[in-house]
């Protein structure tokens, strides 16, 4: 058997595949609502950007022992927007 150069191929990934960043956000005490907010800028802005990476987010605040998937892992905006 003789391997010639033009029976080796290589195929290189363009892309990487996409992150799921999660936003585990406490959302217990007075700055509540500041981590809340701080957050889901982060969120949006990842997303707005999630085309280009194809990363997703996720988030979910937590009170306690208690913990709620507010955003499923997602990279659409404007699901995101309306869960927000």
């Amino acid at each position: 058997v003789i391997i010639e150069k033009e029976d080796i191929r290589i195929k290189r990934m363009s892309r990487k595949a996409g992150t799921l960043i999660i936003f585990l956000v406490d959302a217990s005490g007075s700055m509540a609502l500041n981590r809340m907010n701080a957050a889901k800028g982060a969120a949006i802005h990842l997303l707005s950007e999630a085309y280009k990476s194809r990363d997703k987010i996720c988030l979910i605040p937590f009170h306690g022992v208690r913990a709620e998937v507010t955003v499923p892992p997602t990279k659409s905006m404007t699901l995101t927007k309306n869960r927000l």
